[in-house]
């Protein structure tokens, strides 16, 4: 009877044993998706980031083009994508830093980061897409311009 509750003691231990471990290795694995997702989602920000400078001066620039222009409407319309690509990237900033809770389950965060990941995919893809337009925009402009021709002396 000894060796039978030896047994069982011995092999309940080897039990909580491996569930200890088992647990301990999925909430590593937890703690690896969690950091690799806001890692992802770090790594789009950025890539966007920088970009917010160069768009605000291209934002003022093509603003004050369409001043008098025939293409005012274009013009304009070039500039306010650039504006909602900043304005998309600030308010994910500002929601994204009140939003994370520590006290959140593992599953939670990733959910949440995931989520997050998502919405700076679009950002970049809103803010290359405006960048694009805005450049080929400055540019039709500068090609449009008229040409200081100086006429040939005879």
């Amino acid at each position: 009877m000894k060796k039978l509750i030896l047994f069982l003691v011995a092999g309940a231990f080897a039990v909580a044993c491996n569930n200890s471990a088992e647990n301990a290795n999925s909430a590593a694995s937890g703690t690896n998706l969690i950091d690799s997702l806001k890692s992802e989602v770090m790594a789009l920000h950025d890539k966007v980031m920088p970009e917010m400078t160069p768009m605000s001066k291209m934002q003022g620039d093509l603003m004050q083009a369409s001043i008098g222009s025939e293409d005012s409407l274009e013009i304009m319309t070039a500039a306010t994508e650039l504006k909602f690509a900043k304005d998309a990237m600030m308010k994910w900033m500002h929601d994204y830093s009140g939003a994370w809770n520590d006290s959140w389950s593992d599953s939670e965060k990733a959910e949440f980061l995931k989520a997050e990941k998502d919405k700076m995919a679009r950002i970049d893809e809103i803010t290359q897409k405006a960048l694009v337009n805005g450049k080929a925009m400055l540019n039709k402009l500068e090609n449009a311009a008229p040409q200081d021709s100086i006429a040939p002396v005879e």
